[in-house]
This record gives structure tokens, C-alpha cells and sequence, in this order.
């Protein structure tokens, strides 16, 4: 049979037609973000246990192990314990900025702005939904209702199973149980009712590796905590089809595991301090692939999904630099010189051009953390792409700052046309 053929550039017209068409209806797109904690897996038993929904999201966009319990030996480090965990990702801060570093939750810092309260302040017209079972989440991490928290209001709530004893007697497998009430709810909510950032937690799988180690039984909560993500994804995937909608989403953990058999968590050991991301997102950058990618990198990312008008002076106390969408560096970190008195500043530079300029500030007071605003020095313009610059540090810099285990500190911040990096610099006095 001879078959009619289209011309080679008429089959290309209709093609880049097509994308073009495709590229104009994302960007017409309600954008929508959620990420779902599930709690205490560490990367290796994850990547040996059945979880086919978590590897259907990270289809979507990728996978990569990263960073928590901020810089290690350094100002920022932290126990790998929960809600620390839960609060880097909610503040896009290290636990020295945020000042929770116990389950107790005692006081955080509210001055460094949750989601939640960034969206209430910033876009109020957006929809927020909190899923949990522990109350702690929305009444002492977010602050929920509380002046000093900037009177959040979240919209959705459905937690507090964990103080439901009659619903849910604390017998063998109740976590379980409210496991699934919680995703349950979460996924009918999703579907129903869209709302534009969503948290939802899930606590199983930590409380068997605390009970079981590392063994089956943990590995079958794992799989049973991928159903459970898959009912909330499959709402996600309805929601795309059904609505005109552009959904981030972000799977993760709160900490990794000790050895030898998993049943704790809490120290400085690599397998406690990794954590991963699974993501949904078709715009993913460079950062993301890298050896670089930290915990509090969730906060910006949903930041840049949303739309969000982010202060300056909040986005420059951040610690995470986004994920998705555009980037230009990374990974700012500090050495002594063989010179004396010069500091090494060093970063990722991830621009295709040479003579990017981004500027080099230091700050010696830290007076954003009591409420206050910090005033920045100039240090110099730079070439990003050089992703080094020798800083012959004045020596009186070295009798200021604040004192913190011998060393004097101070603040550096170094800012691009597309993103901030801020690090603490400590001086030998």
C-alpha cells in the first residue's frame, strides 16, 4: 500500500505547535504544592523495600539523597531527631535559627517564618491544609493561632489522632491506624478541594524502626507508608486531569537511622544525617542533581512553586536554595588561606555564562533573630563563575560578632540575580 507522507517540515511545525501549546497551558496552571514527611527511613532501606508509589513520583521528576542536622562541627549542626527535622523543612532553617532542637519543642524562633505563615502574611488567598496526627505540628512548629507566630490561620486541618484514645487506644498497630486516617483524609480533601499547600505527616514507619530495628516488619511498614502516598498521589494525578493545575510535589523523610540496627537516630553518624527527596516536578535544576542538596532546600523550592513574594529580609536568613526553577549558586562554604588573616569563600556556580556579578556582604550582629533587622557590609562584587573569592578579613572583625565555642562569629551573605546563600564565619579572636 503507498502511504500519503507530510513533508518533514510541516511534521515539525505541528510538533513545536504541540509543545508550544503544552508550555502555554503549564503556564496558565493553578500551581499547587504539598510534601508529605514520612518519618525515620533511611536511604539505603528505602532503596531495598518495595515502594512502588514513591518511585512513580520520582519518575515524574527525580530522586536524590540529601543533607540534614545542618553543617557538621559547625555553628548551624543539630541532633537528627524529629522535629527538628520537620521544622528545617517547614522554616528553611538550620535548628540555630529556629531554635527547636527537641521532640519538647520548648521555644521556637517564629521570627524565621514557617510556610504556613509566609502564605498567610504574603498571599492570604491561597488555601493552606495541615494532615497529622500529632497537634505539636500545628500548635508549636507553626504556632497556629499564636501572636508571636504572626496569628497563622491554616484552612484544613485534620490532626490530633494521637490524643484520640477512644478512637484510637494505644494497643498494637494503633500508629498504623492513624496512618491512615490521616492519608485517607488527605487524599479526599486533595481531590475534593485543591487546597494550594499542603503538609501531611506520617509517623509509622519511625515507630516501628524505634520498636523492630531495621527488619522485616519495618520494611513491611515502609511499603505499607508507600499505599498510603499513593493514595494521596493518586488524588494529585486526578486533581492534574480533572482541573487545570500544576502540582509540586515532594516526598521526604526527617532523619536517617544509626547503625547497626536502626533503632535509634538522633547523632552526627552520614546515615543519620541523610535523608532523600522524591519529586514531582518538570523544572527541576541543576541543584537538585548535585552532591549539595540539604533538607531546608524544600522551603525556597515551595516558595518559587507558589509565586510567593518572599521579604528580603527573610529570604536572605534562608539556608536552602531552590530546586526547581532558576539557580545560579550554591554550596557557600569557608576555608582559612595559607595567608594569614584571608578567608577562602567559596561556591557552586551553576550559570552557562562567565561574567555573572553577584555581590559579597558581611553582617556582625545577628539582631534578625530577636525580631530586629541586621545591617550588611560591603565586601565586594564578584564573578560568580570564578566560585571563589580570598577575603583579606579586617583583623577587628575578629574581636566582634557573637562568641560561640571560642570563636567569634559573623554573618556572610552572598547574593545572585536568581537566589542568596547566607553562612556563618567563625573567627579565632
Amino acid at each position: 500500500m503507498i502511504m500519503n507522507r507530510i513533508p518533514i517540515f510541516v511534521l515539525l511545525a505541528i510538533t513545536t505547535l504541540h509543545c508550544n501549546l503544552l508550555e502555554d497551558e503549564k503556564d496558565t496552571a493553578t500551581p499547587k504544592a504539598i510534601y508529605v514527611i514520612v518519618d525515620g527511613i533511611s536511604t539505603d532501606v528505602l532503596q531495598s523495600t518495595p515502594t512502588p508509589n514513591i518511585d512513580a513520583i520520582s519518575a515524574m521528576g527525580g530522586f536524590n539523597t540529601a543533607m540534614t542536622g545542618g553543617i557538621a562541627d559547625g555553628y548551624s549542626e543539630s541532633p537528627t531527631a524529629s522535629a527538628i527535622g520537620y521544622n528545617n523543612v517547614l522554616t528553611g532553617t538550620w535548628a540555630n535559627k529556629h531554635n527547636v532542637y527537641t521532640n519538647g519543642i520548648n521555644a521556637p524562633n517564629y521570627h524565621y517564618y514557617s510556610l504556613f505563615r509566609l502564605i498567610h502574611e504574603q498571599s492570604p488567598e491561597l488555601t493552606t491544609a495541615l494532615f497529622s496526627s500529632w497537634t505539636d505540628n500545628r500548635t508549636k512548629l507553626i504556632g497556629e493561632g499564636l501572636e508571636k507566630a504572626g496569628g497563622v490561620e491554616i484552612d484544613i486541618i485534620r490532626d490530633g489522632y494521637d490524643l484520640n484514645v477512644e478512637e484510637f487506644p494505644q494497643d498494637s498497630g494503633w500508629v498504623q491506624k492513624v496512618d491512615t486516617r490521616v492519608a485517607t483524609e488527605a487524599a479526599e480533601v486533595i481531590l475534593t478541594e485543591g487546597p494550594d499547600f499542603s503538609w501531611v505527616y506520617l509517623w509509622y514507619t519511625d515507630d516501628t524502626g524505634h520498636v523492630y530495628g531495621e527488619d522485616e516488619r519495618h520494611r513491611a511498614s515502609i511499603t505499607y507508608a508507600d499505599s498510603l502516598v499513593g493514595l494521596i498521589y493518586d488524588a494529585v494525578l486526578q486533581r492534574q486531569e480533572q482541573h487545570n493545575e500544576d502540582w509540586f510535589v515532594a516526598v521526604t523523610t526527617d532523619h536517617g537511622r544509626s547503625l547497626p540496627n536502626g533503632f535509634g537516630h538522633g547523632g552526627q553518624s552520614e546515615r543519620e544525617r541523610e535523608v532523600w527527596f522524591a519529586v514531582q516536578a518538570t523544572n527541576l535544576n541543576t541543584h537538585f542533581d548535585s552532591a549539595h542538596l540539604k533538607h531546608v532546600d524544600l522551603y525556597p523550592s515551595v516558595v518559587y512553586q507558589l509565586g510567593l513574594d518572599m521579604p528580603d529580609t527573610q529570604r536572605s536568613e534562608l539556608d536552602g536554595i531552590p530546586f526547581i526553577g532558576p539557580v545560579l549558586t550554591s554550596h557557600l562554604s569557608t576555608r582559612e588561606s595559607e595567608q594569614e588573616n584571608v578567608q577562602l569563600i567559596e561556591w557552586e556556580y551553576y550559570g552557562m555564562r562567565d561574567n555573572v556579578m553577584g555581590t559579597l556582604s558581611y553582617s556582625i550582629s545577628d539582631e534578625f533573630s530577636r525580631g530586629g533587622k541586621d545591617e550588611y557590609v560591603f565586601i565586594a562584587e564578584i564573578n560568580l563563575s570564578n566560585e571563589q573569592y580570598e577575603w583579606n578579613v579586617p583583623d577587628s572583625l575578629a574581636l566582634i560578632g557573637f562568641e560561640f565555642q571560642d570563636k567569634n562569629w559573623i554573618k556572610l551573605l552572598l547574593e545572585t540575580p536568581e537566589n542568596s546563600s547566607n553562612i556563618w564565619l567563625g573567627l579565632t579572636p
